[in-house]
């Protein structure tokens, strides 16, 4: 015996809606048609609806209430923070929901008349078929099975594939959990993907790759309209590419979706045949076909089961340009069949019937060449609608013409040799070119090029001089920002795992005074950085340090105060350095040299502060 659970996922923001969406489900279900109904909403939402909460609790409806993830996702450049808001709250309810459960997904508004259509349905012995009989029945044994069961679904549209309304739909447990996805770079880029797409398409974009690139290459946008417009005028012909990529979808859309219809019964004739692929952009067929400010939207699913049952006549189809990767072959008509007379209709057809796996691939050159054909056609289309200009590469000339090798600044051509060919013969060019900069003396005005490779590799003497080279002028707006980045990845990296020394504490302070300096904004990573500096060297002093670092002189004095109260060695040594960093006053490097200048084995440490306070970065 079957068990049909009702979903009803959603922010209350319609009481009206929401007791009538309910009254209906709880009818239902005293009528042994549904057997559980969950509500799916988020923390607090009945803190002032505590009457309406105890009307459900005295109907035994589960409540499931979610932490909401506005501060993990609200924030993100994606398009998918409405996909997730609601996936969230349809997993909490899929976990206390019976795994083999049909569920009926419906929402608190705007869903009763569709959650009635679907609550219809149940009345018949088998509305959810199983995808394996589907398959058999459109003879599609090539496409990839994603669901057991179909999934009764409303409004599929041409134009935006797989976006169907995401008010209400059903389908068995099993089914439903693919529609739900937290892989965040699956959806980083959604090329303007609602969320009543991303539900759709997210099982089928890996086996299908062809829907994958359709929305990478197509703009569909612009195409709603403007395919109305030329099949209405009399438009015939498209790109091989959206034949092969709609023999697919309906193909999909055939064996995996069950399309349901608001309208009452019988209220469609038999389908005005035959239908051609142009029809298919355009309202019309008796209204079997709308368009709107969506793309055009398949009323029934007889329009779509009528438009599969069409033959091709064999005699009328040439071979070019019909089916060129994936056979010249046409299934034989059956006796119910409609021999439609567009080629574009027999190309979509024929494809479809087709034996072979690749039609799913991805785009081909060949098509995208077509593409960018058709894109310079403006009866087809007058907008932009071509994501990309790629083009098939012509074969290149092998011969090696100019150079490449960087022309590392102020040193001789004898020693950008000598350097190249060592940075060619070793693992590590950074290392070379860090050690040639710390052995040669390298001017500041050139030096930015020795010490970028390594300090992006965590070398803490090429970040601290970087940052040095920044606040003294050196570095211009492509190497500020990315010494900015480094110092700021690594001192995070550093500070996170508790790890600090002289060079990381003063390449931190180093930057959070060139932001200062520059009126630039700080951001509380960066102060928690700082923070933790003072932490490690000088406890409970960062207060009062950040609050004079625009006074120059209160700052010295409050450093002489620091350094004169160290009475150990090693403590005296850091904050000499952190004064040094902050200040750039000679009389805490006179003070420092002495320290430190008997240590030979810190060779990288000397020899960055003596450069420092040679050329005056200190």
């Amino acid at each position: 015996m079957r068990t049909v659970w009702a979903m009803v996922c959603g922010t209350v923001r319609d009481q009206v809606d929401f007791s009538m969406i309910m009254d209906f489900l709880l009818k239902s279900r005293q009528k042994g048609i549904i057997q559980g109904i969950v509500v799916t909403t988020w923390k607090d939402e009945f803190a002032n609806l505590k009457s309406l909460r105890e009307k459900l609790v005295e109907n035994d409806i589960a409540i499931v209430e979610s932490e909401q993830n506005d501060h993990l996702v609200a924030g993100m450049r994606s398009g998918s923070v409405n996909y997730w808001r609601q996936a969230k709250q349809m997993q909490a309810a899929l976990d206390v929901i019976p795994a083999e459960a049909i569920v009926l997904k419906t929402r608190t508004d705007r869903a009763l008349p569709s959650t009635r259509k679907l609550v219809a349905m149940l009345d018949e012995p088998n509305p959810l078929p199983r995808v394996a009989d589907k398959v058999q029945q459109w003879n599609l044994p090539n496409f990839p099975q994603v669901f057991e069961h179909q999934i009764a679904i409303f409004k599929a549209r041409t134009g935006r594939i797989l976006q169907f309304s995401d008010f209400a739909f059903m389908g068995y447990s099993a089914d439903v959990r693919k529609l739900i996805n937290f892989d965040i770079a699956e959806f980083s880029f959604t090329r303007g993907l609602v969320a009543n797409i991303q539900f759709f398409i997210y099982p089928f974009i890996r086996q299908y790759p062809i829907i994958r690139d359709y929305y990478r290459v197509v703009d569909f946008y612009p195409l709603l309209t403007d395919l109305k417009d030329y099949t209405q005028t009399g438009g015939t012909k498209f790109p091989d590419f959206l034949e092969r990529l709609y023999a697919v979808y309906f193909g999909i859309l055939a064996i995996h979706f069950r399309i349901s219809s608001f309208q009452p019964e019988g209220f469609f004739e038999d389908a005005q045949l035959p239908i051609e692929f142009s029809d298919l952009f355009h309202s019309g067929h008796k209204k079997l076909l709308v368009h709107d400010a969506l793309g055009v939207t398949f009323n029934s699913q007889l329009i779509l089961d009528e438009f599969l049952k069409q033959s091709i006549e064999e005699k009328n189809v040439t071979q070019k340009g019909l089916f060129h990767r994936w056979g010249k072959r046409n299934d034989e008509p059956t006796s119910e069949s409609v021999v439609v007379h567009e080629r574009s209709t027999k190309n979509v057809l024929a494809i479809l019937k087709s034996k072979h796996t690749d039609i799913f691939d991805r785009i081909t050159n060949t098509e995208l060449a077509e593409l960018k054909s058709f894109s310079q056609n403006k009866d087809f289309s007058p907008n932009h609608w071509l994501r990309t200009n790629t083009s098939t590469l012509a074969e290149q000339d092998i011969s090696y013409k100019t150079s490449l090798k960087f022309e590392l600044p102020g040193i001789s051509d004898e020693q950008r040799q000598a350097i190249w060919q060592e940075c060619e013969s070793t693992l590590s060019a950074s290392s070379v070119l860090f050690k040639f900069w710390i052995s040669h003396d390298v001017a500041p005005k050139y030096s930015a090029p020795y010490l970028m490779s390594s300090a992006r590799t965590n070398n803490r003497f090429s970040i601290l001089t970087g940052t040095r080279l920044l606040q003294a002028g050196y570095l211009n707006e492509g190497e500020t920002s990315e010494i900015l980045r480094i110092n700021n990845f690594f001192a995070g990296f550093h500070v996170h795992h508790h790890e600090m020394n002289a060079e990381i504490a003063c390449y931190i302070l180093a930057r959070y005074m060139y932001l200062n300096e520059h009126k630039m904004k700080i951001s509380r990573a960066t102060t928690a950085q700082a923070e933790y500096v003072f932490e490690r060297f000088l406890p409970e002093k960062f207060s009062e340090f950040s609050q004079l670092v625009s006074e120059p002189q209160k700052l010295m004095t409050f450093w002489d105060n620091q350094v004169e109260q160290q009475t150990k060695d090693f403590a005296r040594q850091r904050v000499l350095e952190m004064a040094l960093e902050t200040t750039h006053r000679q009389e805490y490097w006179q003070q420092l040299e002495p320290m430190i200048s008997h240590q030979p084995k810190f060779y990288n440490y000397l020899a960055s502060y003596r450069y420092g306070v040679k050329w005056q970065l200190l």
